[in-house]
């Protein structure tokens, strides 16, 4: 499995192009790709599922490296 990660892991890298700088959260973006997909073993399920027993939520991913922004709530907009 540790082969796969880092198979996966190299191909997202090369593919966005990050600094190396980025290793750490490549990886673990990596990670939770794999833990929201479903595996045969397991009759089509994701781990996460598994080990929840709720569906997965798919409505949050986006394509790896693409831009996105953070909507912070806490915080007001200061004025210049």
């Amino acid at each position: 499995m540790n082969q796969t990660l880092l198979q996966h892991a190299r191909c997202m890298h090369l593919n966005v192009g990050l600094l190396n700088f980025f290793w750490v959260e490549v990886v673990n973006t990596t990670v939770y790709f794999v833990n929201k997909s479903p595996y045969t073993t397991i009759d089509l399920k994701t781990p996460q599922e598994v080990w929840s027993n709720k569906p997965s939520d798919y409505s949050g991913l986006l394509i790896f490296g693409c831009l996105a922004y953070a909507h912070v709530n806490d915080g007001k907009l200061e004025h210049i």
